[in-house]
């Protein structure tokens, strides 16, 4: 599978990088794919599906990635793709519509997190986070992303943490108004 996923790049040292970063990983994502799925042939095409799209379309994100940032990624990701797959196997009706306002209003940042991967692709929501407005971009990427602490991500942004929650909370409607406007567009 490495070698394949190797054809995608032409650098010698984003190769080099990408061999590292799947030695170093794939056995953890592997881990955390059968967890959620319960058959290896499916945690290892999960894993291979999350490697897939940083080869072909995330390698420049995940160039800019070190340690426990690259790591907290790579995990989120197979998780999401794992819950992705279950969604298609267990038949779920996959619309943001469906989610009442009320809901929208009050979810939680786990519920939050959950509610999105379930109803999108990963990489359709971190392309909606990019598309978003700066002050709402950045601080969901660090929080969800990256997986900061409201603190940390105030913090990385040099802002209270009074400012940086607001910016959370706009960015999640924000964002929520985004991927069911895109939602829309893609019928």
């Amino acid at each position: 599978m490495l070698v394949y996923l190797l054809a995608y790049l032409d650098d010698d040292d984003d190769k080099t990088l990408f061999a590292d970063m799947f030695h170093s990983y794939s056995k953890q994502m592997y881990s955390l794919a059968e967890s959620y799925l319960r058959n290896q042939d499916d945690a290892e095409d999960a894993v291979s599906t999350v490697f897939e799209r940083i080869a072909t379309c995330n390698f420049d994100l995940v160039r800019t990635l070190k340690g426990d940032d690259l790591r907290n990624y790579l995990l989120k990701a197979t998780k999401n793709t794992a819950l992705n797959m279950l969604g298609r196997t267990r038949g779920r009706a996959l619309s943001l519509e469906s989610i009442s306002r009320g809901e929208r209003e009050f979810l939680s940042d786990d519920g939050f997190v959950d509610l999105i991967c379930d109803k999108m692709e990963y990489e359709d929501v971190l392309r909606a986070i990019e598309d978003l407005n700066e002050k709402y971009r950045d601080a969901l990427y660090y929080h969800f992303v990256l997986e900061k602490t409201i603190p940390e991500t105030a913090s990385l942004l040099f802002q209270s943490v009074s400012a940086t929650k607001q910016q959370l909370v706009r960015g999640k409607k924000a964002l929520l108004s985004a991927l069911t406007e895109k939602r829309g567009q893609d019928r």
